[in-house]
């Protein structure tokens, strides 16, 4: 938890008319909720306190609403693991990182596109044809690939039919990445995947 001072513009002083705000997670800031929490803990005499008056102080302290971004939710125990392997390489030469060959799978959309679009538009032009994001039915499909890279170089990307296994996993790594590390960097290289169970069940 900490303490949130909206500032008056121009002067860089603390509003007296907006006391100190608990702030508990920047989602909660929503300016009628703030004006709401304010005229609660002011005395009845005091002055109340209006929305458009905590938007103005907002936008004058440089807070503006925007769309949270989305990234994993990470455990404990991930951030700790994570942390320790940081830790162990944080000594490692250029050289060094040069020899690890890096791999991953990732999936890729045929049509459409999961994030929000943003248009600026008038009223009643919401569905003109350059206002609006085409979609097909049931998001038109992706493309699940397998790939890898060494420095400054890559290797071929691999399609992936279906759900990928332990046994589809493990096959990737016979016929694709130890090929591919061979030829990139030679017999010394150092394999690096992630904590997937499939990767872990493949090893």
């Amino acid at each position: 938890m900490m303490k949130l001072a909206l500032m008056r513009n121009g002067t860089g002083k603390e509003d007296p008319e907006l006391p100190l705000l608990q702030r508990i997670s920047p989602l909660e800031l929503t300016a009628p909720l703030i004006a709401a929490q304010i005229n609660v803990s002011q005395s009845s005499s005091s002055r109340h306190i209006s929305t458009s008056t905590v938007q103005r102080r907002l936008h004058e302290s440089g807070l503006h609403s925007r769309i949270a971004a989305k990234k994993p939710l990470l455990k404990d125990t991930n951030k700790n693991k994570r942390f320790a392997w940081a830790k162990k390489h944080e000594h490692w030469t250029l050289d060094w990182w040069k020899l690890v060959l890096w791999s991953d799978e990732s999936n890729f959309e045929i049509f459409g596109s999961n994030l929000l679009v943003f248009v600026r538009r008038r009223v009643g032009e919401h569905m003109i044809s350059t206002c609006v994001v085409p979609t097909v039915k049931h998001g038109g499909g992706g493309v699940m690939v397998w790939g890898c890279f060494a420095g400054d170089t890559v290797c071929d990307l691999f399609r992936i039919q279906g759900t990928l296994n332990q046994h589809g996993y493990h096959s990737i790594l016979q016929q694709y990445a130890i090929p591919s590390g061979l030829r990139l960097l030679g017999l010394s290289f150092v394999f690096q995947q992630d904590n997937d169970p499939t990767h872990l069940q493949a090893v």
